[in-house]
């Protein structure tokens, strides 16, 4: 599989737009959890599947969703979806590693964590995040260092 090591800005804006389109009522700690351990998310992730920066959001949901049945729950904001979605998916290029490595080793409290971070951590940049969740996480399975702690 060939991931994108740095910032892909399309996929990023993309994955915000779908997570704050979401209803309200959906459990959308569960649902991201999920999506990242996705076929849809390999292929969001994977540049060499089917060029899916061109796809726009309702392609990757319907094809997730055809796998994942969305359930009810709470749903937050719009705007704590939204950021929750784009700091996921940085840790995706920052460890370099599949979204479903992520998933499973840190499991569903990671991404409960994330967002309860929400308040503390909106407003700080993605260097400094990294640290914060590093300190917290460590390292998934074969990472040695992020991306960008590496390209320094």
């Amino acid at each position: 599989m060939s991931l994108r090591f740095e910032y892909d800005y399309n996929i990023v804006v993309k994955l915000d737009r779908w997570a704050s389109r979401l209803p309200d009522d959906v459990d959308f700690i569960d649902y991201w959890y999920n999506f990242f351990l996705s076929d849809a998310k390999r292929g969001i992730d994977d540049k060499e599947v089917d060029n899916s920066a061109s796809f726009w959001i309702t392609r990757w949901r319907t094809d997730f969703e055809a796998e994942y049945s969305p359930k009810l729950g709470e749903g937050f904001s719009a705007t704590e979806r939204g950021w929750f979605s784009m700091y996921a998916q940085y840790l995706v290029y920052e460890l370099q590693t599949p979204s479903d490595v992520i998933a499973k080793h840190y499991g569903k409290p990671m991404f409960e964590w994330l967002m309860d971070c929400y308040d503390a951590y909106h407003t700080i940049g993605t260097n400094l995040f990294l640290q914060y969740f590093m300190e917290k996480w460590g390292m998934p399975p074969g990472v040695e260092k992020p991306f960008r702690i590496v390209n320094r």
